[in-house]
């Protein structure tokens, strides 16, 4: 029943399922429109961190792949006493110099360099997404491990160089230089670090 205040006016509690008194409750115009601003901020800030960090995952994990398959070409090349070669190309064989369209891996009987009939494909690297890039002057076409796991030409020699391996940010601290030494030992740098042998992405 109503009951009534001192002044006679009758006093009714707003209803609810347990009959407590109900609370409405919402956003301002002015609040609302501050939230929208916080996440605009926040939004300019995070959105060009992320992408970053896309880019750096993607350009360590092709950095981590391609150097495992230096590493396994010069490892079966000890094991075995052979050559073994790893040249830009797929499967089917070498092709031009470059190295971001994918590379094979393969025992190179006759020491000259390139993928013949009846040589063993041990490895087979895909080509890099992103649209980055792999290249190196000193090995522009091939490199081959010998017996003793050391980096050679085709003529015997040792030889060393660098792959220059860069993404959208071009050349800089934030692409890779992935440095063999003639004695196969393999390093990885900053592009633009002291040592890393290089000077642009193309080289």
């Amino acid at each position: 029943m109503p009951k009534l205040n001192v002044l006679g006016l009758k006093v009714t509690k707003p209803d609810s399922f347990f009959r407590r008194p109900v609370c409405v409750s919402g956003f301002t115009l002015i609040e609302l429109m501050v939230t929208i601003a916080i996440i605009g901020i926040v939004a300019l800030i995070g959105i060009p961190a992320f992408g970053d960090f896309v880019l750096n995952n993607r350009i360590r994990g092709q950095t981590s792949d391609f150097i495992g398959q230096l590493t396994q070409a010069r490892s079966e090349a000890m094991r075995t006493a052979t050559r073994v070669t790893v040249c830009p190309g797929t499967a089917g064989g070498c092709a031009d110099s470059n190295w971001e369209n994918g590379w094979v891996v393969f025992i190179d009987v006759n020491a000259n360099a390139a993928l013949d009939s009846g040589e063993a494909v041990i490895g087979i690297g895909a080509a890099l997404d992103g649209d980055n890039t792999l290249r190196s002057a000193a090995f522009t076409t091939y490199i081959s491990f010998r017996h003793d796991g050391g980096s050679t030409s085709i003529a015997g020699s040792g030889l060393a160089g660098s792959f220059a391996l860069c993404d959208s940010r071009g050349y800089g601290d934030k692409a890779r230089a992935i440095a063999v030494s003639a004695s196969g030992r393999v390093k990885v740098l900053p592009a633009n670090a002291a040592g890393s042998g290089l000077s642009s992405c193309g080289t």
